[in-house]
């Protein structure tokens, strides 16, 4: 077969740019719910720190930097990062009781936020001096693999919940699970029955469509089981009436500032988010081993070139740690690694750098807009079922991916002391989300279980090598 009959673009490959704006289109849809959710949700601790405009801003920013950084070697996007969500609820909980303004709580987010990220830059300087050799000992597939089975996991209860959406007499929301399940079949189907041509590389995109008219039709203008045009009013209304945080608001030059009237406040921040980095080391390994293993799976079929993304875990972390700095310097909640983007890709197999440097451009494009057109929340447009739809197969394929991370490492799966570490990091990774030590110290879940996992490996592979 020719390789211009494969399916398929490599990071260095540049599609024709009618393509790589639909296939940018389709990769912003998948982080945008996301980006946009987990400054909602942090927005909802009784202090509205975050412009949503400035959070999607943000990520399109910080995917560019990281792009920059990493040289366009490794096609990722770099979206709001829910790792973080704990800690920022401890921070604001605090500056609530002593009575701080939302730019001082957010200042001295910001502050901790650039410490956290520049120990993922200090992590990746270590791996780059000391090798990957080395990291691969403390960071074996049978640990990014169960990483990253547990980030596509760890969001399932939320995910059905939002599909469901039961109401407050308890009745499930039957409309609602109709358009999610249309959803994720017209996405499941479309990835199944379509092998070749640019529609084969869009099931995500079409799979959003089709689930949005669907909601229009249905969901939308139903109420207590009436339809009606006003509800369909409403539903806009809703969406243009809402308020957000200005962007400008958000900048550092406004927070930073208002952050050292409390530096209390910042002492409480460091605490409670500079130990966020311990997760988000593992989730960026287990990324790369991902990205790596797609791309040279569809090299394969093409030219046979051996990409090494795998070999480029430093860059990464530098990259992920810049792109933390750069986030939240623009306004924007602290980031990671999208896998929700890395399963669109993988899926649609389109990892070309040059799509994801116009999906960034994209992302800034839209935040701008939304800040001066004063449109309310435009992302509501894209309803909840549909959101909740392409999730069920999104993060789904985040836990399958990791399955086949696993697979391709060769983990020994009755190595007793393997299976000692993959049952702790899944219990305790997606048994809480975090644990509060004192009432200013939070650890996240998902960071207690890769850096358990990851002492429990070094404790068990020691122990096995003194008894042989």
């Amino acid at each position: 077969m020719k390789e211009k009959d494969i399916v398929g673009y490599l990071p260095d490959d540049r599609p024709s740019i009618g393509k790589s704006i639909v296939f940018a289109l389709q990769q912003f849809l998948v982080m945008l719910p996301a980006t946009v959710l987990a400054a909602i949700i942090m927005n909802g601790f009784g202090l509205e720190i975050y412009s949503i405009p400035a959070a999607i801003l943000a990520s399109g920013i910080a995917t560019i930097t990281f792009l920059v950084v990493t040289g366009f070697k490794i096609p990722l996007y770099y979206g709001s990062s829910f790792s973080y969500i704990g800690a920022v609820a401890i921070v604001v909980t605090y500056g609530i009781d002593n009575l701080q303004s939302s730019s001082t709580v957010l200042g001295s987010v910001l502050i901790a936020s650039v410490l956290s990220g520049l120990m993922s830059i200090g992590a990746g300087l270590l791996i780059r001096y000391f090798g990957k050799d080395k990291i691969d000992k403390v960071l074996p597939g049978h640990i990014t693999g169960m990483i990253a089975m547990i980030i596509g996991l760890v969001l399932s209860g939320n995910v059905m919940n939002g599909i469901l959406n039961v109401g407050p007499a308890g009745g499930v929301d039957w409309l609602s699970v109709l358009v999610a399940f249309v959803t994720f079949l017209t996405i499941s189907i479309l990835t199944i029955i379509l092998k070749k041509g640019f529609v084969s590389q869009i099931p995500i995109l079409i799979g959003v469509a089709v689930g949005v008219v669907l909601s229009y039709l249905l969901w939308v203008p139903v109420s207590n089981g009436v339809w009606s045009f006003d509800n369909m009013a409403n539903y806009f209304d809703g969406i243009m009436s809402t308020q957000t945080v200005k962007l400008l608001d958000v900048m550092p030059w406004v927070t930073i500032p208002a952050a050292f009237n409390s530096p209390e406040l910042i002492g409480v921040a460091i605490i409670a988010i500079f130990p966020i980095a311990f997760a988000t080391i593992p989730e960026s390994a287990a990324h790369v081993n991902q990205i790596d293993l797609y791309v040279n799976n569809l090299s394969k079929e093409k030219n046979g070139k051996d990409y090494e993304i795998r070999n480029m875990l430093d860059t990464n972390l530098i990259g992920d740690g810049i792109g933390d700095i750069v986030a939240v310097l623009s306004g924007g909640p602290a980031g990671t690694n999208y896998g929700e983007n890395v399963s669109a890709s993988a899926v649609t197999k389109n990892f070309s750098s040059y799509v994801f440097l116009i999906t960034g451009i994209l992302a800034i494009v839209v935040g701008l807009l939304l800040e001066i057109l004063n449109l309310g929340n435009l992302s509501l447009i894209i309803t909840n079922p549909v959101i909740q739809g392409v999730s069920l197969y999104l993060f789904g394929a985040i836990a399958v991916q990791g399955i086949a991370l696993m697979i391709e490492k060769k983990v020994d799966i009755f190595d007793p002391k393997i299976i000692a570490v993959m049952a702790f990091i899944g219990i305790v990774g997606l048994g809480v989300d975090s644990i509060p030590v004192t009432s200013t110290f939070v650890l996240p879940g998902l960071g207690v279980a890769a850096l358990g996992g990851i002492i429990l490996n070094i404790l068990f592979n020691f122990l096995d090598k003194n008894k042989k």
